[in-house]
């Protein structure tokens, strides 16, 4: 357990947080493993669990039509936008922590992989017990959105100017 701790405290969801702490929270969590190929969550399902990933790679991937197109349509329609893996000491699914709603990108599992799962009402649960706990890894989970946020803009003002120089060109 050691071992796991250590590399939790890498997670940006642990940030500043002391190996007690995070002991704390792991009496709430669960250890998972899916195979290769395997889909962890699919968009659009209704969600509420976070992963945090202890072995392994997994794909993020996005459907890019709205509505449904037929198969001879000639367009793409789901795109993987990043590999996650537990180098990069990766969490996903935490907006199912925050609130209820659907998923937004379809994870699959790349290689085998191990995770730490943590479910809402058992965050929620533990968050109750120690608000000043609940209140750091409410903190980081705010940064974790932050900072996927400023990326998800970063990358429409990229896709704005791309479409507005090709729609100027023709």
């Amino acid at each position: 357990m050691e071992k796991e701790i250590a590399i939790l405290r890498e997670t940006a969801l642990f940030k500043d947080l002391m190996p007690e702490e995070i002991r704390k929270v792991m009496i709430f969590a669960r250890r998972v493993s899916f195979r290769a190929d395997d889909v962890i969550m699919r968009e659009g399902d209704f969600g509420d669990t976070l992963y945090i990933i202890l072995e392994g790679t997994v794909e993020v991937v996005k459907r890019l039509t709205l509505i449904e197109l037929d198969d001879d349509s000639g367009i793409e329609k789901n795109k993987v936008f990043t590999r996650l893996s537990a180098e990069q000491h990766a969490v996903f699914g935490e907006i199912a922590l925050l609130e209820d709603t659907k998923r937004t990108a379809t994870i699959k599992a790349i290689t085998d992989c191990t995770f730490y799962e943590l479910k809402k009402d058992d965050f929620l649960r533990m968050a109750a017990e120690d608000y000043h706990l609940g209140y750091r890894i409410l903190l980081n989970l705010s940064r974790i959105v932050s900072t996927r946020l400023r990326k998800a803009d970063e990358d429409t003002i990229k896709l704005t100017t791309a479409l507005s120089i090709i729609l100027k060109a023709s």
